[in-house]
C-alpha cells in the first residue's frame, strides 16, 4: 500500500469501496503512476460528433458539433483513454464510422436518446433506438440490444435530463461528473442525490470537439470494452476529470458557426453542401429569406469581440441557473466551494 496524505477533490476524483482510497488526488504521488499500480484504466463515456444533429439557440440553428470521428479517435488515442463511447444525439453513425478508424483506444457504440422524460445514455447498442419515447421504454430497448442505460447529467439546468426520476428507472450508471456542466452544481447535485443509488458511477467529458475529449472519465479495471461493461454491470467504477475550461467552449462555439456560415454561404450561391449531416439537409429546404438572416446572424456572431463575450455571459447564466436548481433539488446549499 502506499502511503501518502490525500485529498478528494470535486474536480479531480471521486472513490469508490473498491479502489484503494489513496488512488484519489494524492500530495506527492504522480496521478498516472497510481492509475498504473492498481490496473485502472480509462473510459470517456459521453463524446459527440458531427452526426449528433442538430441545436438552437435564440432564431439560429447549429450543427450540435462538427465533430469528424477520425479527429475524436486521435485525440483519445493521444490521451491514451483504453474506451471512447460515441453517443451522438439519436444516432449510432458517428460510432460506426469511428469503429472503423481506430487502433488503440476500443469504440463502444453508443447514442444519447431523448426520451419523453429527459436524455438517456444508450452504451454497446447495434442499432438506432428512437427517440421521444418514455424513460421505461427506452430503458427497455437499451437492455433488449444487450445495451446498457446511463442516466447522463441528471440534474442539469439547461439539459434534457431525468432529475429524480433516476431513483425509479432500471438504470445502469448515473454520470456523477460532466466536464462540460462547469457550473459546479450540476455534478454536485448528482453526486448528492446519487449517493445511496445502487448504480455505477461513472464519468464522460459531453466533449462537442476534440480538445474536449477526455477532460472527464470513468475508471475501471481491466484493459478493453468488455471489462468496462463487466465493471459497470458491478458497479465497481467511478470518476475523474476537470471541467473543460471555457476557452474550448468557446472555440468550439467559433468553430460550429464558422462552420454553418459556410454551409449557408455555398447554399446561397447554389453549391449546396451534401455531406450527410441533419445541418446541411435542414439549409437545403431553408427558403433564401431564411438563409441570408441565419447568415447575417452567424456573422455577427463571429465579430470579435463577440464569441467572448457570449462566451462568459452564457457561462453566468448557466451559473446562476444551476445554483436556483441546486438549491431546489437539494434542499440546501453546496457543500463545497
Amino acid at each position: 500500500m502506499v502511503n501518502c496524505e490525500y485529498a478528494v477533490e470535486e474536480s479531480r476524483v471521486a472513490p469508490v469501496t473498491y479502489i484503494p482510497a489513496h488512488i484519489v488526488h494524492c500530495k506527492g504521488i504522480g496521478y498516472p503512476q497510481v492509475l498504473a499500480d492498481h490496473m485502472l484504466r480509462k473510459a470517456d463515456l459521453h463524446v459527440h460528433t458531427r452526426y449528433s444533429g442538430l441545436t438552437r439557440v435564440s432564431f439560429l440553428t447549429f450543427p450540435d458539433s462538427i465533430s469528424h470521428p477520425s479527429d475524436l479517435v486521435r485525440t483519445a488515442e493521444k490521451k491514451q483513454l483504453a474506451v471512447l463511447c460515441i453517443t451522438d444525439h439519436n444516432s449510432i453513425r458517428g460510432a460506426v464510422e469511428a469503429k472503423k478508424l481506430a487502433t488503440s483506444v476500443e469504440i463502444v457504440t453508443g447514442s444519447e436518446i431523448l426520451t419523453l422524460d429527459g436524455d438517456l445514455l444508450g452504451l454497446f447498442l447495434t442499432d438506432d433506438i428512437p427517440k421521444g419515447r418514455t424513460a421505461e421504454e427506452t430503458i427497455d430497448a437499451i437492455h433488449a440490444q444487450g445495451g446498457l442505460a446511463i442516466a447522463p447529467h441528471p440534474f442539469s439546468s439547461h439539459c434534457d435530463s431525468l432529475g429524480l426520476k433516476i431513483t425509479e428507472l432500471k438504470l445502469d450508471g448515473v454520470e456523477l461528473f460532466n466536464a462540460a456542466h462547469r457550473d459546479g452544481y450540476t455534478n454536485e447535485a448528482a453526486q448528492k442525490m446519487s449517493s445511496n443509488l445502487d448504480l455505477a458511477f461513472v464519468g464522460g467529458s459531453d466533449a462537442h470537439s476534440p480538445a474536449m475529449v477526455g477532460n472527464a472519465y470513468t475508471l475501471f479495471e481491466g484493459e478493453s470494452a468488455e471489462d468496462l461493461r463487466r465493471a459497470i454491470l458491478a458497479r465497481k467504477t467511478s470518476y475523474a476529470g476537470e471541467p473543460t475550461p471555457l476557452k474550448d467552449i468557446v472555440w468550439m462555439t467559433v468553430n460550429v458557426t464558422a462552420e454553418l456560415w459556410r454551409i449557408l454561404g455555398l447554399s446561397l450561391v447554389r453549391r449546396p453542401v451534401n455531406d450527410g449531416t441533419e445541418c446541411a439537409l435542414v439549409v437545403s429546404r431553408m427558403r433564401t429569406i431564411s438563409k441570408v438572416v441565419a447568415l447575417m446572424g452567424a456573422t455577427a456572431f463571429l465579430v470579435p469581440p463577440a464569441p467572448a463575450l457570449v462566451g462568459v455571459l452564457g457561462d453566468h447564466i448557466h451559473r446562476s441557473r444551476s445554483r436556483t436548481h441546486f438549491a431546489k433539488v437539494t434542499n440546501g446549499p453546496r457543500t463545497t466551494q
